[in-house]
Formats: C-alpha cells, sequence, structure tokens
C-alpha cells in the first residue's frame, strides 16, 4: 500500500472454533506462517497486554489466550466487571471472550508452560 501500512495475517481456523486441547496434535498449521499457534500466554496484565491480547481473543477465537500478572489484585479486576483499564469498546471485548478463549490468571509458571 502507499502508506507503507501492511494489514495483520488473518488469523486462520483449521478446526472447530475454541480452544480444544485433545485436537492439539492433529491441527494444521498456519498456511503462511508454517507453525500451529493455538495457546498464547501474556506476561502483564497492563495497558498493553490486557487490551492487546483480548483484541487477538476476540479476533482469533480458535486461540486460547491466558493473560498473566504477579498482581492477584489486577487479575482479579480483569475477571470482575470492573476492568483495572479504560478503553474504548475494552469491556464489551473482554466480557465475549473471557471465559471461552480469554483468561486471566496469577499462574505465570503454568501458563509459560502451556503455551506454543
Amino acid at each position: 500500500s502507499q502508506s507503507g501500512f501492511e494489514a495483520p495475517l488473518p488469523c486462520v481456523a483449521r478446526r472447530r472454533p475454541g480452544p480444544n486441547l485433545e485436537d492439539r496434535d492433529t491441527m494444521a498449521t498456519h498456511p503462511t506462517l508454517g507453525v500451529r499457534i493455538d495457546r498464547i500466554c501474556c506476561i502483564g496484565a497492563g495497558y498493553v497486554g490486557g487490551p492487546t491480547c483480548a483484541t487477538i481473543a476476540l479476533k482469533c477465537p480458535h486461540i486460547k489466550v491466558t493473560i498473566v500478572d504477579m498482581n492477584e489484585k489486577r487479575i482479579n479486576a480483569w475477571n470482575s466487571d470492573t476492568l483495572p483499564i479504560y478503553e474504548p469498546g475494552l469491556t464489551e471485548v473482554v466480557k465475549a471472550c473471557r471465559g471461552k478463549n480469554l483468561f486471566f490468571s496469577t499462574d505465570v509458571k503454568g501458563a509459560i508452560q502451556e503455551a506454543d
């Protein structure tokens, strides 16, 4: 494009929507990247990690997104109706995905081990 901006690659589901760990070994690889990605761990539930990964969860419903942080109060806020930060539309995004393919946790080690 003339602006130099390249649109991101779309997330392409090759199996039924939602994370299903039993299917993991038979999941197809991404057609362009050549890798299999179905579980992401984001370390840091602040102003960057929270909204960015919530958007990934919304746009890629076949990917399980776990956002971790050592701050239990912050994680509790992400798991409540009162998010710890404000961005226009963020509450709706989190409510649409949380508990489906978007999770918030203080179990940093476990989420890292589970991620691709």
